[in-house]
């Protein structure tokens, strides 16, 4: 499984959806080749075999902050590819 992780490492939640992708590679025994990219942006890009996760939002955030994708969106996108291997 090829994964490309692009985050700003100045976000904790960032740093933390990309320390959650490793964990859940490792724990789980995927093999997988991570690509991890330290960019100035505001929310995590994941792709996954060529399918990409990425914010799609046309408006600015508002005062929550959420984060595209979360860890359960990444969680459930790597769950999908592997069950679609």
């Amino acid at each position: 499984m090829d994964i490309n992780f692009i985050y700003s490492g100045k976000d904790p939640r960032q740093t933390e959806a990309l320390n959650f992708l490793q964990r859940y590679v490792a724990e789980r025994g995927i093999l997988a080749n991570i690509v991890e990219a330290d960019e100035e942006v505001s929310s995590p890009t994941v792709v996954i075999n060529g399918r990409t996760l990425a914010d799609k939002r046309t408006k600015p955030r508002s005062t929550r902050k959420s984060m595209y994708p979360s860890i359960k969106d990444i969680a459930e996108a790597l769950e999908h590819e592997l069950w679609s291997l």
